[in-house]
């Protein structure tokens, strides 16, 4: 009786055996590279694998990469930045998480001396070359869809990093024992979960389709045909009573005297609560073999473990930080080291961390840092960037009256420029050599409410106006340590403001004795009718365009060159 029964059953996909095969110059992962594709479709189809995997990429991304001597090697950081577009690295982390491979196509200069560009490669298109005698592997074959690729005039072959050529391939592969061609995800044990909760998902869609029903057994009591027509029985019914998610019944076919067919319903009393503990034992498993500390942190939420309030939430953050996010970091960085080696760039390279996005304003909404003078010398010790601060002053607007602010766009004259020269120790509140009897001429530090660095922190919280001359006498003291020319910790305050990529500019204010008017042709008067001044025979003293233009808007992002 029980061999007539005929069950259709889910196969189980078992981790391929990687082995070099004869007659192929390559090593796929799997048949047609298919494990790569079997990873794939865990993450699309598992709702708690696809959103721990995006939120790690984002975490190991962050807010992009830096190094920590930018400052002092300027130009070797805006290579980094030419060499590894924001774009192409997001995709490179997003491979190593998803697939534990990444890998990049290396394009060199035409000398071939030097790397110019670095571009993603898609893991799941690439297959190693077996290797040589030295255990080495020297290429890597590329191919969009491997399942066309039957000879090896099909599959393109790209040198590996090191084995010379103007394109290479490099491939990130941390060590796991055992493999050796390919690495697996560090969540592989929990694959199958990830499988289980999308056949969960769909029990659940077609569970409601077939009306709630858990199956059928449709027993024929009119005798046990032949085989072939048992399965041609069992094809009309299932085309015509069962929808695309497969058969959901059980074929029976018996000796019996009786020539009708009887449909029992398959009912299972426990049902909810079963589907219960497998949704919450796949979820659990998946986030165990991730290693997520906190399930908070990847914003799934969970009734029990660490995580649930701010305190543990930071344990949390801090843990996940240390122990799982950044050896990721770790092992990208090691790959763009060794590239930008073969261009002699030495960089302290890091990610910038996500959780400061939340400290960044945003600047179609600047909102402006408020602190008191106790608060200021609590937070920021005294240095020698608060003696410009210290200079600044705050014009008695019951004495003159604000006319105009503009910003500082003129073009560079040496009368402005040799005030340079021939200036005396700085003297807060006393008069400017710009200044008249009547008009007072300080600039202003404008631009982002809410700055990175200390320097450019402290003059927009500061909110003062200065003397032309003791913003150039600042050039001569360390006031922003190390965004000098070749790494220098001096340079000028008054062209260059905070430094390279820095987003503020100078801005100049004009303030008139309360009752006075300007004279046409005072010395002063262009800057209040520049061209009217000029029909009267007077000339223009005028500032450096840099001046009125934020480093970050000038060439090379305002590093100055070595």
């Amino acid at each position: 009786m029980s061999d007539n029964i005929k069950l259709i059953q889910l196969n189980n996909y078992v981790k391929p055996e990687i082995k070099e095969e004869h007659g192929k110059d390559w090593v796929l992962n799997g048949k047609q590279n298919a494990y790569f594709k079997y990873v794939i479709d865990r993450y699309n189809g598992s709702a708690t694998n696809s959103a721990i995997i995006n939120s790690f990429v984002e975490r190991i991304y962050g807010r992009g990469i830096t190094a920590l001597n930018a400052n002092k090697k300027p130009e070797e950081f805006l290579a980094l930045l030419e060499i590894f577009p924001k774009r192409e690295l997001r995709k490179i982390i997003a491979d190593f998480k998803l697939q534990g491979n990444a890998a990049f196509q290396v394009i060199y200069s035409k000398s071939g001396k030097e790397v110019v560009k670095c571009y993603h490669m898609p893991v799941e298109s690439l297959a190693p070359e077996k290797v040589n005698d030295d255990g080495e592997i020297e290429a890597y074959y590329y191919a969009y869809d491997w399942k066309t690729v039957t000879t090896k005039e099909k599959a393109e072959r790209i040198p590996a990093f090191g084995f010379g050529g103007k394109k290479q391939i490099f491939y990130i592969k941390p060590y796991k024992p055992g493999q050796f061609y390919f690495a697996t995800p560090d969540y592989q044990a929990a694959l199958q979960y990830a499988e289980l909760e999308e056949e969960i998902a769909n029990f659940s869609v077609n569970h409601i389709r077939n009306g709630l029903s858990l199956g059928q057994i449709i027993n024929f009591n009119n005798g046990v045909p032949s085989d072939e027509v048992q399965d041609k029985i069992k094809n009309r019914i299932n085309s015509t009573i069962t929808g695309s998610s497969g058969s959901r019944f059980i074929a029976a076919f018996n000796e019996s005297q009786k020539n009708a067919t009887t449909i029992d319903q398959i009912s299972k009393d426990d049902a909810s609560a079963e589907w219960h503990f497998w949704v919450n034992e796949a979820r659990q498993q998946i986030i165990t073999g991730h290693r997520v500390v906190s399930p908070m942190l990847f914003g799934i939420k969970d009734s029990t473990g660490l995580g649930n309030n701010a305190n543990e939430m930071e344990v949390a953050n801090t843990l996940m930080e240390e122990t799982v996010i950044r050896p990721y970091q770790e092992i990208i960085l090691d790959a763009i080291d060794e590239v930008l080696a073969v261009n002699k760039i030495s960089l302290n390279l890091a990610f910038k961390p996500l959780k400061e996005m939340a400290e960044e304003p945003v600047e179609d909404e600047p909102t402006e840092v408020q602190m008191s003078d106790d608060e200021k010398k609590k937070e920021i010790p005294q240095s020698v960037a608060d003696e410009l601060v210290d200079l600044g002053e705050e014009v008695d607007l019951e004495i003159y009256d604000l006319i105009q602010e503009v910003e500082v766009d003129y073009k560079e004259e040496e009368n402005h420029i040799s005030l340079a020269v021939n200036i005396g120790t700085p003297r807060p509140n006393a008069n400017s050599k710009q200044d008249s009897e009547d008009i007072v001429i300080r600039y202003k530090y404008v631009g982002n409410p809410a700055p990175e660095r200390e320097f450019c922190k402290k003059m927009m919280r500061a909110n003062k106006v200065y003397r032309k001359e003791d913003i150039i006498q600042m050039g001569s003291k360390v006031v922003n340590e190390g965004w000098g020319p070749k790494g220098s910790d001096k340079y000028s305050i008054f062209f260059w403001k905070g430094g390279g990529n820095c987003k503020h500019k100078w801005n100049r204010v004009i303030y008139l004795r309360k009752g006075k008017r300007v004279d046409i042709n005072s010395p002063l008067a262009e800057l209040i009718s520049t061209g009217e001044a000029r029909r009267n025979g007077y000339k223009v003293p005028t500032n450096d365009t840099k001046v009125s233009i934020a480093p970050n808007n000038m060439s090379n992002k305002g590093f100055l060159p070595k």
